[in-house]
């Protein structure tokens, strides 16, 4: 056993949460350490893991990341055991999901931080900084698709406020964070570490991890610590430390359903795609559910590569089948639909402690009637603006592979047995910050990562003050 002490702050986890908590602490001159799995992502397994155990199927939006990045997800899989109604995706990675992150993101309204319990001036401030941080560019160029698709929406009165280019982050990367970081002499960098306990002691935290590669065990003490592991390891990591097993604690994730549209004024027009673009225009809602706006839509060009693969949904000969898709996928646009998330008592998750010693968390995601009509009635109306905009919706799916996930330790006024307070300050300790989306009451159908980036770094300038 080994042991590190002398740290004011340490952060658990290299994600966008972890790298932006650990910032401004790094710039305030406090000894600061990023405890963190840290597995490289370039590094393949010799056998490929059929990843059975993670509820995978050869269909999966998810099945090819996994894939490609097999070392990492089957280490990550192997060590942070899930047991899941859904697909939910998480990664030990050094830099974490981020790595895989392409970078579009947006804004929260301020009635969208207020309702999951965020300061509202303090994120919108954190906003402006942490876009100068990763180099947040305004929007991407327009291809041919979104140029048709923006100009329709200046036609239609009721869609001018709803469609719009997102900005972009496309060359961020936390690893690349982390290797900024490495730079300043009281930062330290611990990687192949899987954290499993925290205790907060009168006058310091410990935290106990193993080593990946090696099984040793190491304890790290600090002055404060900061839990930015992704909403369901930092609830793992509790629910661990305080010895609440099977105890139902709050999970969110979003309803997400995705659109194959056709494009009828590019059919057979030539498009070049040795330029890649991603997801340049949103449509969001007018309409506002729960003080989260009702719906979050991103319109992708359809990727050619994807052709091959679904020739077998096509009930025609294959030669038949791929000459129709040659000629239809250049003028495809994919919309990508993602409905907003409230804590139900359906949806939670808990940790249960297995016969063989190990731990699994257990993720349950079940949707009432209620919901699931609410979810149609609000995909009719999408429909119809899809087709305001000259798309024509040719198939719906559902899909819920996700990497968008909040809760387990809530934002409450009043302690509860798992929660944080205003400042982001777990109720049952004095010394330990949550700094990532664990922390939300609600998840926004927009993509969260630019709000957990901002998050993290308001919580580092709190616990700096704290500090010093």
């Amino acid at each position: 056993m080994n042991s590190n002490k002398g740290f004011d702050v340490v952060v658990v986890g290299s994600g966008p949460a972890g790298v932006n908590a650990a910032y401004p602490l790094v710039k305030a001159g406090l000894r600061v350490v990023i405890i963190d799995g840290g597995l490289d992502s370039k590094k393949k397994d010799k056998q490929l893991n059929d990843f059975s155990d993670i509820n995978l199927s050869e269909t999966s939006n998810a099945y090819e990341l996994i894939r490609d990045n097999s070392y990492v997800f089957n280490k990550t899989y192997e060590l942070l055991k899930i047991k899941s109604e859904i697909e939910v995706i998480q990664s030990l990675a050094k830099g974490g999901l981020s790595e895989y992150w392409h970078g579009i993101c947006d804004f929260f309204s301020p009635a969208e931080l207020d309702r999951i319990g965020l300061p509202v001036k303090e994120i919108q401030k954190e906003y402006q900084e942490v876009s100068k941080q990763i180099k947040l560019k305004p929007s991407l160029p327009l291809d041919i698709h979104s140029k048709l698709i923006l100009k329709a929406s200046e036609s239609k009165i009721n869609l001018q406020s709803t469609v719009y280019r997102l900005p972009s982050a496309a060359d961020y990367c936390s690893s690349s964070s982390i290797d900024s970081l490495k730079k300043f002499k009281n930062f330290t960098y611990i990687p192949n570490q899987l954290v499993y306990k925290v205790k907060d002691k009168e006058k310091f935290v410990e935290i106990y991890s193993i080593s990946i590669s090696k099984q040793l065990e190491l304890i790290t003490q600090t002055s404060f610590l900061i839990l930015a592991a992704g909403s369901i390891n930092t609830t793992r990591i509790l629910l661990r430390s305080f010895n609440l097993f099977g105890y139902k604690t709050t999970f969110l994730t979003k309803a997400h359903y995705v659109t194959a549209c056709l494009q009828p004024r590019t059919l057979l027009k030539k498009i070049n795609y040795k330029q890649v673009i991603i997801g340049q225009l949103a449509m969001s809602s007018n309409e506002i559910d729960q003080g989260l706006d009702a719906f979050f839509i991103q319109l992708f060009r359809f990727n050619p590569l994807a052709v091959t693969k679904a020739l077998k949904y096509i009930p025609l000969p294959k030669l038949i089948a791929l000459a129709l898709l040659s000629i239809m996928a250049p003028s495809l646009v994919v919309a990508d639909i993602r409905l907003p998330a409230f804590e139900t008592r359906d949806k939670f998750c808990r940790l249960k402690r297995e016969s063989n010693g190990q731990d699994t968390l257990e993720i349950v995601f079940r949707e009432t009637g209620t919901e699931l009509e609410n979810h149609q009635v609000k995909l009719k109306k999408i429909m119809q603006q899809l087709r305001e905009l000259g798309l024509l919706p040719l198939k719906t799916g559902s899909d819920y592979v996700t990497a968008h996930y909040a809760g387990g330790a809530p934002f409450q006024d009043k302690a509860g047995k798992l929660s944080v307070d205003a400042n982001s300050k777990l109720h049952q300790a004095k010394r330990i910050y949550v700094a990532d989306s664990s922390a939300w009451r609600a998840l926004p159908a927009k993509s969260p990562t630019l709000t957990i980036m901002a998050h993290a770094s308001w919580v580092g300038k709190v616990v700096a003050r704290k500090v010093n």
